[in-house]
């Protein structure tokens, strides 16, 4: 029997670089079935026809549209030159280290799709434009949330799959971003949602391959960090703040989730 070929996985990414945002390379138009090292990919095409297979599924191009890639999909295209767009790679880092919770969410979201069609895509173009030359993190992440929301503003809701599991997953985000205290309890937001502790999570997992537990636990790290960072609290008020009972608890759950102590997140900002 002959060994089996592996799939090639291919790294476009610097080790030290978190996001990338690049014009489409003409010479990559044509490409062989492969998965990505580790990373997202966004693939905004402004000017191109063929096809495009993800996982054996085949979807034509028609432009403008957005591809998204996730980092254990298998892919390949067949485009016609001459293509115009724009290629934006993001590590799982750039997302958790972000303090908008939003960003998050709207990766989770978006992430549930294959393909995304759109009438017109001047703005986020532009946007892409921008975010092409942008260094400073904070700039990255204002555009890198818009061109989600706008990308996201064309999609029928009504035609995605799993709707009533999107849209339980989508209001429990909603009660962690709108609630001024974060509450570490499942059941807690579950009853609100009108459904079981094992409902919420089992959502959860079918969105994000997260459990509710911990997707609740990526809120409260960022709201932990957003107050480490941004008021002058002392690590005892932080938190009582989130509900934890005393310093030592919520220094243990913060290092359990981000390998560092909130004392040594306050010196780095990291």
């Amino acid at each position: 029997m002959k060994p089996r070929k592996k799939i090639e996985v291919k790294d476009k990414l610097e080790a030290q670089k978190l996001i990338k945002v690049v014009e489409f390379d003409p010479s990559k138009h044509i490409t062989k079935p492969h998965k990505h090292n580790g990373y997202l990919e966004l693939v905004f095409l402004s000017a191109t026809s063929g096809k495009h297979v993800i996982d054996g599924k085949e979807a034509t191009i028609k432009t403008p549209c957005l591809l998204i890639i996730r980092k254990n999909n298998v892919h390949h295209w067949e485009l016609v030159n001459p293509v115009k767009g724009f290629v934006i790679l993001i590590k799982d880092l750039f997302v958790k280290q972000s303090l908008d919770f939003e960003i998050s969410r709207l990766v989770d979201e978006i992430s549930q799709l294959d393909t995304i069609y759109f009438k017109e895509a001047e703005t986020i173009e532009n946007i892409l434009e921008i975010l092409a030359t942008e260094h400073n993190r904070t700039c990255q992440e204002g555009l890198f949330k818009a061109i989600l929301a706008k990308a996201l503003e064309h999609v029928d809701k009504a035609k995605q799959a799993k709707p009533s599991q999107q849209n339980l997953y989508d209001r429990f985000c909603e009660l962690l971003n709108e609630d001024d205290r974060i509450v570490n309890n499942v059941a807690f937001y579950a009853s609100k949602l009108n459904t079981s502790p094992q409902n919420l999570s089992a959502t959860c997992k079918k969105n994000t391959n997260l459990t509710a537990s911990e997707i609740l636990a990526r809120y409260i790290i960022k709201e932990a960090k957003r107050l480490l960072f941004y008021t002058t609290n002392s690590i005892s008020e932080v938190a009582f703040e989130l509900g934890f009972s005393d310093k030592s608890n919520f220094s243990k759950y913060f290092k359990r989730y981000t390998g560092i102590t909130p004392s040594e997140f306050k010196k780095t900002g990291i």
